[in-house]
């Protein structure tokens, strides 16, 4: 850079630097607060589906108590919540929202927006609207012995109510898919001439159990397959297979029963 240019470009600083300072001095505390951080990450195209928990940091110590705006473009794009769950950590700048998440979805979430705008620090100054844009993966490699554990976990409690004769009830707690195919005054028919024959159950033990994101005739998702050996009092070596889903909001429950 020559002389000249240098003089030029000292006079234009000068300048800037002498009007910056004319007037009131601006702080970070003057400012409203601003999101500096979220989990997960804005941009996220592999975000766990697994996921419990959404929250967002902001740039102030003390953001107002029990105030917030998780705000939605739509319900299709918008998670499954807890309301009642939200909550600041003990920083009062990290605030919690509960999720249930679906794998291979995209979600956006509107962090205050122009219309919602809870979400403000002690000076009750709003915070600058944040839209958290993220996709969550398949979850198939992270989340599969979380899966295998949580079906494990429902069909013992299913096949409990199978147990107690309380077919009705089984139908109401399985799968959106077993329901479209069987209705719940078919159910009971169904299970007891399938069951009753049987008598009653004498002893039950976990044979295998296997996950998959594909099942001949049924929509990609997440499955877990569970067998069992059980012996009924008219049958000592049965083998029950039970089909668990992931299902539309997010929770796992029976999509199919099977004796052999």
């Amino acid at each position: 850079m020559n002389n000249t240019a240098f003089v030029m470009l000292s006079a234009v600083l000068g300048g800037f630097l002498c009007t910056a300072h004319s007037g009131k001095s601006i702080t970070v505390g003057d400012m409203p607060p601003s999101v500096v951080k979220t989990i997960p990450m804005a941009g996220d195209t592999q975000v766990d589906p697994s996921l419990k928990e959404v929250r967002v940091t902001f740039s102030k110590d003390m953001m107002t108590k029990q105030m917030w705006s998780w705000a939605m473009t739509s319900k299709e794009t918008f998670p499954t919540i807890d309301a009642d769950k939200i909550h600041y950590l003990n920083d009062q700048r990290t605030c919690v929202l509960p999720v249930k998440l679906k794998p291979n979805h995209s979600y956006e979430i509107w962090i205050n927006s122009e219309k919602y705008n809870s979400f403000r620090d002690k000076g009750n100054r709003p915070a600058k609207p944040y839209l958290l844009v993220f996709e969550t993966g398949s979850g198939t490699s992270s989340s599969e012995a979380d899966a295998k554990k949580a079906a494990v976990s429902v069909t013992k409690a299913w096949l409990k109510l199978i147990d107690n004769g309380r077919y009705r009830k089984s139908w109401k707690e399985a799968a959106s898919i077993f329901k479209a195919a069987v209705t719940v005054k078919q159910w009971p028919q169904m299970i007891q001439a399938t069951r009753g024959p049987l008598g009653k159950k004498v002893s039950r033990k976990l044979k295998s159990k296997s996950f998959a994101t594909s099942l001949p005739g049924a929509p990609d998702g997440q499955y877990v397959v569970i067998q069992l050996k059980t012996a009924f009092e008219n049958k000592k070596d049965a083998v029950e297979t039970i089909t668990v889903m992931l299902d539309n909001d997010s929770e796992w429950r029976v999509a199919g029963y099977f004796i052999k």
